[in-house]
């Protein structure tokens, strides 16, 4: 599969279980006689966190995450889509970035 194909895959997935969690909550909320506006409000809410949510998900399962030895250092790096050569470069990056030539 190309990567044009699984973008749009992700996408329409993410879509679809919004959807269905919108729907889902909608309902629930319109058994409580809740006004329309609060329920078109929760459930666009809830459809895009779910959205969000699969997206988030997707890229941290398909990237790389480089980080810093030092256990007292923040600085990662996270990786997509790239080939041995530039991960090798971000690995070497992670291990001496510039933050270390500055510590006393």
């Amino acid at each position: 599969m190309s990567r044009k194909t699984v973008s749009r895959l992700v996408v329409t997935v993410s879509a679809v279980l919004g959807v269905a969690n919108a729907l889902s909550i909608g309902t629930k909320l319109a058994a409580y006689h809740v006004p329309l506006s609060l329920i078109v409000s929760c459930a666009m809410a809830c459809l895009a966190t779910t959205v969000w949510v699969v997206g988030t998900l997707v890229d941290l399962l398909g990237s790389t995450t480089y980080r810093c030895a030092d256990p007292d250092c923040a600085f990662t790096v996270r990786v997509r889509r790239s080939d041995a050569a530039e991960n090798r470069r971000w690995q070497e990056t992670a291990a001496e970035h510039p933050t270390h030539l500055y510590r006393a």
